[in-house]
């Protein structure tokens, strides 16, 4: 009788250990810091490719590169290909990194998003707006609308932040639009999303900018 009442608290005891050894490894899980690659990583991951989940035929990759020795705020993007800037990376501000990932995931899914909405061919050039600055407007649009309409707390954070993002995007170049006219462009598409609703205002603003002048 002694032999087995010594048996099941041995046994007990050791259920017990295991349980806080199991504890202990849950808060050692916790209480890992990721590296910032590891959280842009997992940003892309987590909030960046469920987003675009309509557009998957559209080539957009799984995974992307680091440029480590650009240490500007910069990307690249084609289909089936994804470039960052260590300086993306190593941007404090998430809210900033998800557009920016998302900017670039909308390059690879504009044509796509075109036929969709019955526009043929190629971006075109007008007298004042060249392809490639259309091309930065479409991903611009592509990317608030995407995290407006699927990631609202993320929007509104990225929201209050265009200050901070127009002035990260600069001056004009003879590809880029201004920090401003870009941050006006999606302003335009939130005004009228209030008041004609989210896909009609997306809608009307991608055609706006196919026909610029």
């Amino acid at each position: 009788m002694k032999k087995y009442v010594l048996l099941v608290f041995t046994g007990l005891m050791f259920a017990c250990h295991s349980s806080n050894s199991t504890d202990e490894n849950n808060e050692q899980k916790e209480d890992v810091v990721l590296t910032k690659e590891e959280k842009i990583i997992k940003l892309y991951h987590e909030s960046v490719l469920p987003i675009f989940k309509n557009y998957q035929e559209a080539g957009i990759p799984s995974e992307f590169t680091i440029d480590k020795k650009d240490l500007g705020i910069d990307g690249g993007a084609a289909e089936g290909y994804l470039v960052v800037s260590q300086g993306l990376v190593n941007l404090s501000k998430e809210n900033i990194q998800l557009f920016a990932l998302s900017h670039e995931v909308g390059h690879i899914v504009t044509i796509k998003q075109a036929i969709l909405f019955g526009l043929i061919g190629d971006i075109s050039s007008g007298n004042m707006t060249n392809d490639y600055k259309k091309a930065e407007y479409f991903a611009d649009l592509i990317a608030i609308h995407l995290i407006k309409t699927k990631l609202p707390e993320s929007f509104i954070l990225l929201a209050e932040d265009f200050p901070y993002l127009q002035n990260l995007l600069g001056t004009a170049d003879s590809m880029h639009p201004s920090g401003k006219d870009r941050i006006a462009s999606m302003n335009t598409y939130i005004q009228n999303s209030k008041e004609n609703g989210d896909e009609e205002a997306f809608k009307n603003r991608f055609i706006a900018i196919w026909k610029m002048d």
